[in-house]
C-alpha cells in the first residue's frame, strides 16, 4: 500500500499509481489484500478501453452533497452538441431528465465540438445517492461511454491518523527510526500548533507541516536506541473544533541487534581511490573463468570484457542503467536493477555513526555474475602479502557489498605462507542450502561437497572439470572444522549482506606474508563489491562504550554502545559517580535542570 513491492509502510488508506497501465482493454478488478495474503479485504471492478474508444472518468467516485463535481471526457466524436448527462443509478438515459448535463464545451448552447475535455458542474448535486455520468451523442440519448459514482451526505468527522511509520510492535529496526505520521482533515483541523511527539517519555521535536487539509509529522532520533531495547513514540494533537479533541496515538517497537564498530587506524587499507577504472590496485591479481557475450571492454555492459573478472569501477555507475544481457533493447527494470548494489544497510555503526547511505564510496573492487549469458562465472581475487610482523590482534574489516542469489558463493580466505596454503575466514551462501546435522549443527563436510545442479562449473587451464558443489571454490581442505566460517545469507536480500564485514586473523598476528583471497562464483547470480579492505589491531575485551548525548526540547537523552552501567557525577574535579536510575536497555532521558552533570560508562 506504501507505492513499492517491498511494503516498508503500513497505511490505513491513500492511493496507488501504476503507471503503465494495461496493456489491453476488458472489465477488471482490483483487490485490496491482506499482509501479503490472498484474503480479500475490499474489491472494485473498472474498465480499460482499446485506444480511441469514447471514455468518461470522474475526478472521484464520491462526492459531498454540494460538493463541485469534474467529469472528464475522451476520444468524443466531437460534434458540438454532444453532451454529459448525469443520471441517478438505474436510470436510462432519456426515461426522465438528467439531475445535471452540460454540452461538451461546457455550456448548455453547444456551438463547439469537442472530442475530450472536463465539465465542471460547481453546484454538485443536494441529493445522497448512486449516480452515473454519461457521454451522450449529438443531442440524443445514446450513451458512449459512462461512470458510476456515489454522492454522499455530509456529516461530522474528526481528523483520522492515516498512517504511523514505524508500525506498532514493529521489530528489528535500526538505532535510527524516522518517525513519520499523517493525519487528515474531516470536519475539523489539526491544529499544527498542538501536535506533540515523545519518545520513552522523553519529549522531542518533530517537524509538522500542514498543507491541503493533511499534517505530516516526522522525526528522526539522533541518539542511537540500545540494540534489542523496546522504544515508543507518542504522538499528540488536538483538533479546532469547540470543545478542542483531544487525539493520542502510540507505537511501540524493538530495536534489532546491532553492534557498534570500533576501529583504531588501519596496519594497511586498500581504498582503491588511487586505481583507474578498469584495472586492480597494484600487487592484486585475479583469475576468471568467466566468459562475455561482448568482447569490448565496456564498463556500461554487465556482459562485456570488463565484467568477466574483478575491476574496479566507480561506484556512481550504480546510480544509473547498465545494458543487461548485451541487449540495449532490454526492459528498462533489467538496466536500472543495478542500482540495488547501492542499496543502504542502517545497521552498520562504526564509531557511533550510523552510516546510512551506500556502504562504497568513490571506487570499488567489483565481481559480477548478474545479467549474464552463459553457464558459470567465477572469480578469483588475490591481495599482495601485507607484512604484519609485530602486530598482533589482527583483524580484516571491509565494506562488503554482496548479494546472494540461489546458487551463489563468497568465500573468503587467508594466508601466511603467500598463498601456498589458505586459512578460512568465511563462506557466503544460501542459507537454505545449509544441510545441519540431527542436532541442529553445520554439517560442513555435507554442506560443502554436496552435488548441486545450479552451482558453477568450470574448466581449468589443465582442462579439468571443477565446480557443482559449494566446496569447489575454496583454498583451504574441506573438513568439519568449518562449520562455524561457513554463513547462510537469504536470497535476493538486496540490503541485508551490505555490511562492514569484521573477521579475526589468528594466525596473522606478527606473520610478515598476509595474503588474502577473494572468490565469487554463481551462474547469472548477483555480485560481490568490496571496498576498504583494511587490516586492524583490535585487542580482545570488546569495543569501548561510544555516549551520546541530545536534547529534545525540556530533555536530554543520554545513550551508549555496548554493555556496562551509566554513571552520573555533578563535577570531574571531585568526581562522585552515581549510577543513573531510570535506564533502559542503553538509554536514559531525563529533565533539563540548571545544575551541571557529566555522564559515563563503566
Amino acid at each position: 500500500m506504501d507505492g513499492t513491492q517491498n511494503g516498508n509502510s503500513g497505511l490505513k488508506e491513500g492511493a496507488v499509481l501504476f503507471p503503465t497501465g494495461l496493456s489491453f482493454g476488458g472489465v477488471w478488478k482490483a483487490f485490496l489484500l491482506l499482509n501479503d495474503g490472498y484474503d480479500i479485504l475490499a474489491e472494485t471492478s473498472f474498465t480499460v478501453l482499446e485506444p480511441g474508444s469514447p471514455l468518461v472518468h470522474m475526478g472521484s467516485r464520491s462526492y459531498s452533497v454540494g460538493q463541485a463535481i469534474a467529469v472528464t471526457f475522451t476520444n468524443g466524436p466531437a460534434n458540438a452538441k454532444d453532451w454529459i448527462g448525469v443520471y441517478p443509478a438505474g436510470v436510462t438515459p432519456g426515461a426522465q431528465p438528467s439531475i445535471i448535463w452540460n454540452y461538451v464545451d461546457g455550456t448548455q448552447g453547444g456551438t463547439t465540438g469537442v472530442s475530450a475535455g472536463t465539465i465542471n458542474f460547481a453546484g454538485g448535486i443536494t441529493t445522497p445517492g448512486d449516480y452515473v455520468a454519461y457521454l451522450l451523442l449529438n443531442d440524443g440519448y445514446d450513451p458512449l461511454a459512462s461512470e458510476s459514482f456515489t454522492v454522499a451526505a455530509v456529516t461530522s468527522t474528526l481528523p483520522r491518523v492515516l498512517s504511523l511509520s514505524p508500525g506498532n510492535n514493529a521489530s528489528g529496526l535500526p538505532p535510527v527510526v524516522p518517525f513519520r505520521a499523517s493525519i487528515t482533515n474531516g470536519t475539523s483541523a489539526v491544529v499544527a500548533g498542538s501536535v506533540a511527539l515523545t519518545l520513552n517519555g522523553g519529549a522531542v521535536t518533530p517537524t509538522v507541516v500542514s498543507a491541503d487539509g493533511l499534517t505530516t509529522v516526522t522525526f528522526t532520533n539522533t541518539a542511537l536506541l540500545a540494540a534489542g531495547a523496546s522504544a515508543t513514540f507518542r504522538l499528540t494533537f488536538s483538533d479546532n473544533a469547540t470543545p478542542a479533541n483531544r487525539f493520542t496515538n502510540e507505537v511501540t517497537f524493538t530495536v534489532g541487534m546491532w553492534e557498534n564498530l570500533v576501529l583504531p587506524s588501519p596496519i594497511v587499507l586498500e581504498d582503491f581511490e588511487s586505481t583507474a577504472e578498469g584495472g586492480l590496485p597494484a600487487g592484486w591479481s585475479s583469475k576468471s573463468y568467466s566468459a562475455a557475450d561482448n568482447p569490448e571492454f565496456d564498463l556500461g555492459d554487465l556482459n562485456s570484457a570488463s565484467y568477466a573478472d574483478w575491476v574496479v569501477v566507480d561506484v556512481s555507475r550504480f546510480t544509473g542503467s547498465f545494458v543487461t544481457y548485451s541487449n540495449p533493447d532490454n526492459p528498462e527494470s533489467w538496466e536500472t536493477d543495478y542500482r540495488r548494489v547501492l542499496t543502504p544497510n542502517p545497521f552498520n555503526v562504526v564509531n557511533g555513526q550510523v552510516l546510512s547511505g551506500p556502504l562504497a564510496t568513490g571506487r570499488m573492487v567489483f565481481g559480477n555474475s548478474g545479467y549474464r549469458n552463459g553457464a558459470s562465472q567465477v572469480l578469483f581475487l588475490q591481495s599482495p602479502d601485507f607484512n604484519l610482523a609485530g602486530k598482533t590482534d589482527v583483524h580484516l574489516v571491509f565494506r562488503s557489498l554482496w548479494e546472494q542469489n540461489q546458487d551463489s558463493i563468497a568465500a573468503l580466505e587467508y594466508s601466511v605462507d603467500s598463498g601456498a596454503t589458505w586459512l578460512p575466514v568465511a563462506y557466503l551462501i544460501d542459507q537454505d542450502d545449509i544441510v545441519r546435522t540431527e542436532a541442529g549443527d553445520v554439517d560442513a563436510e555435507a554442506t560443502l561437497n554436496a552435488e548441486r545442479g545450479d552451482v558453477a562449473r568450470y574448466t581449468d587451464e589443465n582442462g579439468s572439470e571443477l565446480g557443482g558443489t559449494y566446496g569447489a571454490f575454496l583454498g583451504a581442505p574441506i573438513s568439519a572444522e568449518l562449520a562455524p566460517f561457513i554463513q547462510g545469507r537469504r536470497n535476493d536480500d538486496s540490503s541485508g549482506s551490505k555490511r562492514i564485514e569484521k573477521f579475526r586473523l589468528p594466525q596473522a598476528d606478527n606473520q610478515s606474508k598476509v595474503r588474502l583471497r577473494f572468490a565469487h562464483a554463481g551462474t547469472d547470480s548477483w555480485y560481490w563489491g568490496l571496498d576498504d579492505i583494511g587490516l586492524y589491531s583490535i585487542a580482545a575485551g570488546g569495543p569501548t562504550p561510544v555516549v551520546s548525548i541530545a536534547r529534545s526540547g525540556d530533555s536530554v537523552t543520554v545513550s551508549w554502545t555496548g554493555s556496562g552501567t551509566l554513571v552520573a557525577s555533578p563535577t570531574l574535579s571531585s568526581p562522585d559517580w552515581q549510577p543513573v536510575s531510570g535506564v533502559t536497555g542503553s538509554s536514559v532521558t531525563l529533565p533539563l535542570s540548571d545544575a551541571a552533570k557529566f555522564f559515563r560508562v563503566q
